[in-house]
C-alpha cells in the first residue's frame, strides 16, 4: 500500500514563523474574504485540542488537561483524502494511530491490529475541517482584525462564527486565499478547550490510497451482519459464541496450546429447500489468519444437509484458536458475495484461572 509520508520532512518541519497581527487600514469585507477562501491540490496539515479529562485520568480526582493531536498530509481535489498520524494523551503510550480518510471512509489502525473502516462518516466530525475553505464559507458575523505575515505570506486575519455559534480567527493568505491557521476558544458550543489547526506546505502533488483489502481486518472484508443473512431461498443467522466444542456454557480448557470457540448456525428455508455447505465459513483472526473448522467435541456438528422448505435447522462448528488472538471473525463465501460476523474470542486466563470472553 502506498500512503502518504505522516510527517514532510524539512518542508514541514517547523512550526509558522509569524510577525504578530498588525493594524489592517483597508481590506475588503470579512464576509467576501471567507466566501473567497481558497483550496489548494493539497497541504500538510497539524492540528491540536485540548480537552478535561476527569475520573482515573485525573490524579487526585477532579479534572486533568489532556492533549489530541495530529498530523499528516491532506488533498483537497479531486476530492478530500487525507493520511494522517494521531497521538493523545488519554493513554499512557498516547493511544498512536494511523488514519486514512476517503470521502465519508475513515479507515483507522492502531499498534497490533489491522485495518478498521467506518462508512459515511461526516466530514464535521473531524475538528480540524474547521479550516477548510467549505466551512469556512458558512461562517457568519466575520471581521478583519489585521494583517499578519506567516512563513512569509501576507494573510488577513478574520474573526467569525461557524454556523453552530463556535467563534474562531482564521488566517487566509491575501495571494490566493489559502487558510494557512485556525484557532479556536472554548465557550457553550465547543466540546474542547482549544482547537488549533495549520496548513502549509501547498500543491506538492501528494498522493493517498485506501489500505487494500488484504490489510483491512476480515469483520471488513465483505457485508458485516449481526442478525439474519439473506441466502437464496433462506437465510442464516450466526449466534453468540461458546467455548466449548461439547457445547457447555464455560470455557474448555484442555488445551494448552489455545482454546476451543463453537460458533452455532441456524438456517431457516424458506419457500424452497436450502442447501447447506459449512465448506464456505472460516475463522479469521484480525491479520486475516484463517482457522478452519475442526471436526472436535460432541455438540452438533453443522454438516452438509438439505432444509427441507419452511424448515430450519441448527448445527455449531468448532475451531481451535492460539491464545494470542481474540480478536475474530467467521467469513462466509456465499453466492451473494462475502459475509461476515464479528465473534470475539477469549483473553488469556488470569492468575485465578478466569478467561474474558469478547464475543458479542
Amino acid at each position: 500500500m502506498v500512503i502518504a509520508v505522516w510527517g514532510c520532512i524539512a518542508a514541514c518541519g517547523g512550526g509558522a514563523v509569524s510577525t504578530g497581527v498588525l493594524p489592517a487600514p483597508s481590506a475588503p469585507p470579512a464576509a467576501q474574504l471567507l466566501a473567497q477562501a481558497s483550496s489548494p491540490t493539497d497541504a500538510h496539515l497539524t492540528y491540536q485540542t485540548h480537552f478535561w479529562a476527569e475520573g482515573p485520568l485525573a490524579a487526585g480526582g477532579g479534572y486533568v488537561k489532556k492533549l489530541w493531536s495530529g498530523a499528516g498530509d491532506i488533498v483537497f481535489k479531486p476530492k478530500l483524502m487525507a493520511s494522517l498520524r494521531e497521538t493523545d494523551t488519554f493513554c499512557y503510550d498516547l493511544c498512536p494511530l494511523n488514519e486514512v480518510i476517503d470521502g465519508e471512509d475513515r479507515y483507522t489502525l492502531s499498534d497490533q491490529s489491522s485495518w478498521g473502516v467506518d462508512h459515511v462518516v461526516g466530514i464535521g466530525t473531524y475538528a480540524w475541517s474547521a479550516i477548510l475553505p467549505s466551512s469556512l464559507g458558512q461562517a457568519t458575523g466575520g471581521r478583519v482584525v489585521g494583517v499578519e505575515r506567516i512563513d512569509g505570506a501576507n494573510t488577513w486575519v478574520i474573526d467569525a462564527d461557524m454556523p453552530s455559534g463556535q467563534a474562531f480567527r482564521v488566517w487566509l493568505r491575501q495571494d490566493d486565499g489559502y487558510p494557512v491557521q485556525l484557532t479556536s476558544s472554548p465557550n457553550e458550543k465547543t466540546p474542547y478547550l482549544d482547537l488549533k489547526v495549520n496548513l502549509m506546505a501547498f500543491d506538492r502533488g501528494i498522493q493517498i490510497s485506501v489500505p487494500p483489502r488484504n490489510e483491512l481486518d476480515p469483520r471488513y472484508w465483505g457485508t458485516e451482519y449481526n442478525g439474519p443473512i439473506p441466502l437464496d431461498g433462506g437465510t442464516v443467522t450466526i449466534h453468540q459464541a461458546m467455548y466449548d466444542c461439547n457445547g457447555g456454557d464455560g470455557w474448555d480448557d484442555s488445551r494448552s496450546d489455545g482454546y476451543f470457540v463453537l460458533v452455532p448456525f441456524t438456517y431457516t428455508a424458506g419457500a424452497k429447500p436450502l442447501v447447506i455447505d459449512p465448506a464456505v465459513w472460516t475463522l479469521y483472526d484480525t491479520f486475516g489468519h484463517p482457522y478452519p473448522a475442526q471436526q472436535l467435541g460432541s455438540a452438533p456438528k453443522l454438516g452438509p444437509h438439505q432444509v427441507p422448505a419452511g424448515s430450519s435447522q441448527l448445527g455449531d462448528l468448532c475451531f481451535v484458536i492460539p491464545w494470542s488472538q481474540d480478536n475474530l471473525t467467521i467469513v462466509g463465501a456465499l453466492p451473494g458475495g462475502l459475509a461476515t460476523h464479528f465473534v470475539g474470542g477469549l483473553r488469556r486466563p488470569d492468575g485465578s484461572g478466569t478467561a474474558n470472553p469478547l464475543g458479542t
